[in-house]
This record gives structure tokens, C-alpha cells and sequence, in this order.
């Protein structure tokens, strides 16, 4: 018997409900605990943000724009072929939609799903042109805070041997865990493996009558083997692509404390840019927000950093990678479907 479908109300109200309460948990997040943990006002940071010269706002805007810029240098890769215009109307229109609703990276998915197949690339590129990106932004958040905790323990920032040996530990523990990724990805006996574990863990959960997990085993090795094909091509236009992108966010948190009157050091910055990229894992909000600017305002406080300042210069660098976004992408979305549609006009009227 099938089962019951979900009411078109139903289905209708639960994105705006959910992106409303989700917007609501980070605004909560934000006006309760980021005055507790950084000990400021919001009146104090919004005069410290007003008092930003509109000279610093741009070389802020221009630092962000070249990170979108950079990024789609890693979507080119993931996806031979995809112009560079159309890696930024990607990254941009599911920035919009995934900033919006928790969870929102599979509503995000499906809108540039829907843009793939108007560009005529083919389901299983796309599905192969997701997984690669995904592992590159996560094995670039995991190796952000190994990077960050060394070049804490070669500076000595870390005063107490508790903390280095708690700072290495995680480090080891991080770099390990990126090893097997990347093995995994590498190497066919590791992938058919953990083709097996997986396949034995969906047999666990999908006991339902009518369930079936035939032929899953070989479709995961052929996803691999796809993903496999695409990274020993373009592996090195990935890796500079996002090692470039994480460091034009390096550079324009950086200016951000710059532009509210604070110089920190790199290492400062590198904790405070790992917490913000580790955090906007979490799931309970669109990108983290909420918990992201507590977490790199309250590393830089712990790092030594004037608090009012800092937290001014964080969530101004959150407004930039986070809030921004939003409105920006959501344009890029119209432009593209006014575009979209007119085409499919003039192609119905010179039609016979």
C-alpha cells in the first residue's frame, strides 16, 4: 500500500515555518549568548560597526567578491566543462537558499540540480560534481584547525602543556581522519570496504517490507570510481582553488578586525577562522548562525583580543560570507530565471 502523501498545505507551509524558527533559534543565539560570552552591548557593537569608512567597506566587498571568485575555480574542477559564470550562479543561488532553512543544502541541491540539466550536463555528473565538492569544503574545514593548532604550538600561544598536548592530540586525530578520506577515495580495497560497512548499515535501517538494498554495493563503487575519475584530473585545480578560497576568508576576517580598529596575529586568525568554519557544521541553524560568531568571537577573546572590537569585527565578517549571500543570490536567482524563461519564449516562437 502506498503511503499516505503529504497535504499540498502541508507541504507548502513547512519551508517558511521552518526557515522562520531557524532564523529565530540563530537571532535567539546571537542576542542572548554572544553579550554573555563576549561580556559587550549590542548598542557598543553597532556604534563600533557604524563608525566603518565606506573605503573599508569596499576593499571588504572586493575581498569577498574575490572568494566567490576563487571558489568557483573548485566547481570548474568537480565539473568538466562548467563555465566559470555559471560555477558563481551556482555557489551564489544555493548560498541563498541553504542560508535560509536548516537542512536547506538538499533545497539548495535540487535548485542547481534544475540548473544542471537546463545547461544539458548529465544526473550522474551532477551527483559526482556534489560529492567532490563536499569532500574538498570538508577535508578544508578538518585541515583548517590542524593548520591553526600548529602554528599556535610553534608561536607558543598555547602557555600550559595540558593545552599543547590536548592541541596536538586533536590535530593528530583530524589529520588522521583526512587520511582516510582521501585513502578511501584512492584506494579500491578501502572503497570496497567501506562499500561493504555502508550497505550493512543500510540493512540495518531499511527493514521495512518492499525495502531492498540490491545492487546498492555497486552503485556506491561506481559513484566512487566516478569521483575517483573527476579528482585524479582536477585534484590540483581543487586544492589551489580552495586553498585560495579559505585564504581570501583568512583575509577578510582579517581586514574586518582591521577595518574596527584591531591587528591581531595569524595564528589569532586562524583559530578564530577555524571555529567559524568548524561551527557552521552545526546543523540546528542555516551555516551555523548563531553559534559560528560566538565561537571566533569568543577565540579571539580567549586569544587575547579586546572583546567590543573583536566581536564588532566578527560579525562583520559573518555579514559578509553569511548574511550577504542571501539578498545577492536570491538576485542572481531571478536574473536566472527571467533569463530562463525568456529563452524558452523565443524558442516556442521560432518553433514551426
Amino acid at each position: 500500500m502506498d503511503a499516505h502523501p503529504v497535504p499540498a498545505t502541508t507541504a507548502s507551509w513547512s519551508v517558511p515555518v521552518r526557515a522562520a524558527a531557524t532564523l529565530a533559534l540563530a537571532a535567539l543565539v546571537l542576542w542572548w549568548a554572544l553579550p554573555r560570552v563576549t561580556g559587550v552591548d549590542w548598542s557598543a557593537i553597532g556604534g563600533v560597526v557604524a563608525g566603518i569608512t565606506p573605503r573599508a567597506a569596499l576593499l571588504l566587498a572586493v575581498l569577498w567578491m574575490a572568494g566567490l571568485f576563487t571558489h568557483s575555480f573548485v566547481l570548474t574542477a568537480a565539473l568538466p566543462g562548467l563555465s566559470c559564470r555559471r560555477a558563481l550562479t551556482l555557489n551564489l543561488t544555493g548560498s541563498a537558499v541553504s542560508n535560509v532553512v536548516p537542512f536547506g543544502g538538499a533545497l539548495g541541491l535540487a535548485l542547481n540540480l534544475s540548473m544542471i540539466r537546463s545547461w544539458r550536463f548529465h544526473r550522474s555528473s551532477y551527483a559526482t560534481f556534489v560529492v567532490v565538492t563536499n569532500i574538498w569544503d570538508v577535508l578544508a574545514k578538518l585541515a583548517l584547525p590542524v593548520v591553526a593548532l600548529a602554528v599556535m604550538v610553534a608561536r607558543g600561544a598555547l602557555p600550559t602543556p595540558a593545552l599543547r598536548s590536548g592541541a596536538e592530540a586533536g590535530a593528530v586525530l583530524l589529520a588522521l581522519f583526512m587520511a582516510v578520506v582521501v585513502a578511501v577515495v584512492w584506494s579500491d580495497p578501502l572503497a570496497h570496504a567501506a562499500a561493504r560497512l555502508l550497505v550493512s548499515v543500510a540493512r540495518r535501517f531499511r527493514r521495512r517490507p518492499g525495502t531492498t538494498n540490491a545492487g546498492l554495493e555497486e552503485h556506491l563503487l561506481a559513484a566512487r570510481s566516478r569521483v575517483r575519475q573527476v579528482v585524479a584530473h582536477g585534484w590540483a585545480q581543487l586544492t589551489i582553488g580552495m586553498v585560495g578560497y579559505v585564504a581570501c576568508q583568512g583575509a577578510l576576517l582579517w581586514f574586518c578586525l582591521r577595518a574596527v580598529g584591531q591587528t591581531q596575529p595569524v595564528y589569532a586568525v586562524l583559530a578564530a577562522l577555524a571555529a567559524d568554519r568548524l561551527l557552521s557544521l552545526v546543523p540546528l541553524t542555516p551555516g551555523g548562525a548563531g553559534f559560528a560568531e560566538v565561537g571566533a568571537a569568543a577565540t579571539l577573546i580567549a586569544c587575547g583580543a579586546q572583546p567590543l572590537a573583536v566581536t564588532a569585527g566578527v560579525l562583520l565578517y559573518r555579514a559578509f560570507i553569511f548574511l550577504l549571500e542571501i539578498p545577492v543570490g536570491g538576485l542572481w536567482l531571478g536574473c536566472w530565471w527571467a533569463l530562463r524563461s525568456r529563452a524558452g519564449l523565443a524558442a516556442e516562437v521560432v518553433a514551426p
